[in-house]
C-alpha cells in the first residue's frame, strides 16, 4: 500500500497493511535542518525544506505542515507574536488584542492569501501537493475556535468568560469558527487536507459542560459541515489530555478522527470509535518520547500495541517532540509499531 491507501484503509475501517504512523512533528522539524524554529515559521523554503527532512528521517505516513501552530491566526487577526532570533524556544502570542466585547465587533476575517504568515504555509502546502499528494496524506495545520478565542482574549480571561459571560464567549468562538474555516478551505484549495487543534478545550481548561454548550455546537453545526461541503474528507480534531470524559461529544462533532492521547482512558476510546466507525490515534507518551531511554520507549509502545494494536481504525503515534530530542527516540515508536505488524500478534493488518 502507498500511506495514502494506508490511511484510507484506517479511515474506511478496512485493515492496512501496516498501523499508520504519525508522529506529532512540529518545532522539531526545524531541528532536523539546523534552524530554529522562529527561522522556519517565516520561511516558506526553510519549511518546505524541513517537511521534507522529516519524511526522509521518520518516514511518517501523513505530514503536517504547521511549526506554532496556535499562532498563526492570532497574529493575522493582530496578535503580537515573539519571536527569538538566539535561540530554539517556540514563538509566542505575547498580548491578546480583545480587551472587552466590543473589541470583537472591530474584528474581520483575515484573508489566508495575503495576511502575516498564513501565505507562507500555503505556499509550502501547494509545493507539497505537487510533489506528494499522490502518494500521501498532508495536512495543514489550522487552529480551533475554542483555542485561537483563548489567544485573542487571553487563558484566563476566557476561561471565566465561559463562566461569566457565556453569551459572548459563544459569540467569540463563533467569529473564530469563521476563521478556522477560512484557513481550512484555503489549505484546500492548495491540495492538502486541515487538520484542527484545539487542546485548550481539554477538560482540565474547559468543562464537559463548557464543552458540549459552547465547543460542540461549533463544530457539530457549522465547521465541520462547511467543511465536508468544500470537500474534506480526512478532519482530524486534535484535543490532548484527559479527553475521556467528552470522547462521546468529541465523536459527535462530525469529525473523522479523534486523539487519545497518552493519559486518556483507550478501553473507553476503543469502545466507543470503534461503535461510532470513526478513527482514533493512540499516542505514546510525549514525555516518555523526549526524554528516553530509547529502550523504555520501545517497551511501552509494543505494551500499547499488544493491547490495542489490533483495534479498527487506529493510528499509532506520539506526542509532540521536542525541538532538541534526538531522532532515534521518535523512531523507536515507529520500530515498535513494525516489530508488532510483523509479529504473530498482530491480526488485523492485511499483506495486500
Amino acid at each position: 500500500m502507498t500511506k495514502l491507501e494506508r490511511v484510507e484503509a484506517v479511515y474506511n475501517f478496512r485493515p492496512p497493511d501496516r498501523i499508520p504512523f504519525v508522529p506529532a512533528i512540529y518545532e522539531h522539524k526545524a531541528a532536523l535542518i539546523g534552524r530554529s524554529p522562529s527561522d522556519v515559521c517565516r520561511n516558506a523554503d526553510l519549511l518546505h525544506a524541513a517537511l521534507l527532512k522529516e519524511l526522509e528521517v521518520y518516514d511518517p505516513d501523513m505530514l503536517v505542515i504547521g511549526i506554532d501552530v496556535y499562532n498563526v491566526e492570532a497574529e493575522a487577526l493582530g496578535c503580537k507574536v515573539v519571536y527569538f532570533e538566539d535561540s530554539n524556544d517556540v514563538p509566542g502570542v505575547i498580548e491578546p488584542i480583545i480587551k472587552n466585547p466590543s473589541d470583537l465587533a472591530s474584528l474581520g476575517v483575515p484573508d489566508p492569501a495575503a495576511d502575516a504568515r498564513m501565505p507562507v504555509y500555503l505556499d509550502v502546502a501547494r509545493r507539497l501537493a505537487r510533489g506528494l499528494s499522490s502518494q500521501m496524506v498532508l495536512r495543514g495545520a489550522v487552529t480551533g475556535p475554542y483555542s485561537m478565542a483563548a489567544e485573542l482574549l487571553g487563558a484566563e480571561p476566557f476561561v471565566i468568560a465561559t463562566v461569566e459571560q457565556p453569551e459572548f464567549a459563544a459569540r467569540l468562538i463563533d467569529f473564530c469558527a469563521k476563521v478556522t474555516l477560512a484557513f481550512s478551505l484555503a489549505f484546500l484549495e492548495a491540495g492538502v487536507q486541515p487538520i484542527i487543534f484545539d487542546s485548550r478545550a481539554t477538560p482540565a481548561l474547559a468543562s464537559p459542560r463548557v464543552v458540549r454548550q459552547l465547543v460542540l455546537p461549533v463544530y457539530r453545526d457549522f465547521l465541520i459541515p462547511e467543511l465536508k461541503k468544500a470537500g474534506a474528507w480526512h478532519l482530524p480534531l486534535i484535543i490532548g489530555g484527559k479527553t475521556t470524559s467528552i470522547v462521546d461529544d468529541l465523536i459527535a462533532t462530525g469529525c473523522t478522527q479523534i486523539l487519545c492521547d497518552a493519559v486518556a482512558d483507550k478501553h473507553r476510546f476503543r469502545q466507543q470509535c470503534t461503535a461510532a466507525r470513526m478513527a482514533w490515534r493512540i499516542n505514546v507518551d510525549a514525555r516518555l518520547v523526549n526524554r528516553g531511554p530509547i529502550e523504555a520507549i520501545r517497551e511501552d509502545a509494543a505494551a500499547t500495541l499488544a493491547e490495542f494494536g489490533n483495534s479498527p481504525g487506529l493510528l499509532f503515534g506520539c506526542g509532540v517532540i521536542a525541538y532538541d530530542t534526538s531522532p532515534e527516540y521518535g523512531l523507536a515508536v515507529r520500530q515498535a509499531i513494525d516489530e508488532f505488524c510483523n509479529s504473530p500478534l498482530c491480526t488485523a493488518t492485511s499483506p495486500n
